[in-house]
């Protein structure tokens, strides 16, 4: 109808209760729309609309601790997540990056104090765009997407096997 009232260059923004399966829905069915506005539904998902959240000590005065509750136990001490080509490595920190990956987590803030200046817009979208990129086809898929590998490096594995009896008090019965 614009292109027909001699508006071919005026631009079509949607917005309104639009979440990413409705906008899905509108490009598959052709819809000419250059931008969305979506706003109340991307604080809160309609599928889950709480993050539940834990806080898990994994480390305490610079030695590793773990939770050894039956069904709960969690990965000791300060970990590194590194990414490589056939998915993500849960590492200790101090742990080299193994050939062809690239660590994740960078400190931002030490202290109370910002460590880098504000990211700009067009770098965050470059990063965001490289990120997605890297995600295997069937990880970006809107429906039933599959998890990206994730492994666990030996020697975190290994600490998280030796480290129960150096945490348990004598006589205390060991975690099936």
């Amino acid at each position: 109808m614009l292109d027909e009232a001699g508006l071919p260059g005026a631009r079509i923004v949607a917005s309104g209760g639009l979440d990413e399966y409705a906008i899905a829905s509108l490009v598959a069915r052709g819809a000419p729309i250059d931008a969305y506005g979506v706003g109340t539904k991307m604080g809160t998902s309609a599928d889950a609309p709480y993050l539940d959240s834990a806080y898990k000590l994994t480390e305490f005065g610079g030695r590793p601790v773990m939770k050894l509750s039956e069904g709960k136990a969690t990965l000791p001490g300060a970990k590194q997540v590194h990414r490589g080509p056939g998915g993500d490595l849960i590492a200790l920190r101090g742990e080299p990056a193994p050939p062809g990956h690239q660590p994740l987590l960078v400190p931002v803030m030490r202290h109370g104090t910002r460590l880098h200046p504000p990211e700009q817009l067009a770098t965050a979208r470059q990063r965001c765009a490289h990120d997605l990129a890297w995600l295997p086809g069937p990880a970006r898929r809107l429906r039933s997407p599959t998890p990206v590998s994730v492994a666990i490096s030996p020697a975190l594995s290994a600490l998280r096997q030796r480290l129960p009896s150096r945490l348990r008090p004598p006589g205390a019965t060991a975690l099936p």
